[in-house]
């Protein structure tokens, strides 16, 4: 219970890292004066500022730990991994899209304010995204070149929009469809927040491959999980891991993928106690 305890304490600390600093950020945009900007501000801070698990800042936070660099380094990379993340839900919840009136327990964007604010905000976020990255690292104007690079790679075509489209297309799904579904879908934007932090924790190359492969396994491990816990309440058809291999056998592929991502970071530098932890903490979340 201690060890339960302690990891909780310490998540919750590096959550409350990045609220803060999300909460600063907009608070300090410079934006153009007009009734209309403002409310997309308004409307991007809403969706940004809605809490959750904050999974990808936090694992940002806990591979800087990891190779002992301090959390103002990390934070730009982090935000705009998060930034990404949130634009996404936003669209994913429009009536052209999953057509979902509710986020985290909110009315979602395009309910508080309007389909097109939304889509709009959805824009804004993944714009601001890259301007947080250029301005955040612009004394290393290789290294924001290179997080760039990663984080639109990661997010477009060859990551997670490519596999949303995946996702809208997708009909009697193979076991090997899904993987490939899940890994650009969700994976990929896990997978570069901890590739990305590695990068600007100044990681060997031995380590930031490690990093990789525990990113890919942990990211996928996290859609298996998510249809664990959805298993029951959604009609996925073959969309899940549940409906082609049965609750057991997805049980038991969420372990062999957590220890591939366990084994990684056995293969890692440094003490990786929380993010071990973290690997354990997706098993058996209940949300």
């Amino acid at each position: 219970m201690e060890v339960i305890d302690c990891f909780d304490v310490e998540i919750k600390k590096r959550v409350s890292v990045v609220n803060d600093y999300i909460r600063t950020y907009f608070s300090s945009l410079e934006i153009p004066a007009s009734s209309a900007i403002a409310e997309l501000s308004s409307s991007m801070y809403y969706s940004a500022s809605a809490g959750g698990k904050r999974f990808r800042p936090v694992l940002c936070l806990l591979v800087g730990d990891l190779f002992h660099c301090e959390a103002k380094k990390i934070l730009p990379f982090a935000t705009a991994v998060e930034l990404v993340h949130t634009y996404s839900l936003v669209h994913d919840d429009l009536p052209c899209m999953d057509n979902d009136d509710i986020r985290r327990g909110k009315p979602a964007n395009h309910v508080m304010y309007s389909e097109t604010t939304a889509l709009l905000a959805g824009d804004a976020l993944l714009t601001e995204a890259f301007l947080l990255i250029a301005e955040g690292y612009k004394e290393n104007s290789t290294l924001a070149a290179t997080l760039c690079g990663m984080l639109s790679r990661a997010a477009g075509l060859r990551g997670m929009v490519g596999g949303q489209a995946i996702d809208l297309k997708a009909k009697n799904l193979s076991f090997e469809d899904l993987i490939q579904l899940h890994n650009l879908k969700t994976g990929r934007l896990i997978q570069v927040a901890i590739e990305g932090a590695a990068v600007v924790a100044g990681a060997s190359r031995d380590n930031v491959n490690d990093m990789v492969e525990f990113g890919t396994n942990l990211g996928l491990a996290f859609q298996v999980a998510d249809d664990i816990l959805d298993h029951a309440e959604k009609n996925q058809e073959s969309k899940s891991f549940v409906s082609l291999i049965g609750i057991e056998g997805t049980k038991r592929y969420l372990d062999e993928v957590s220890a591939k991502a366990f084994a990684a970071l056995e293969r890692t530098e440094g003490s990786s106690d929380l993010l071990k932890q973290m690997i354990e903490y997706n098993k058996n979340r209940k949300i």
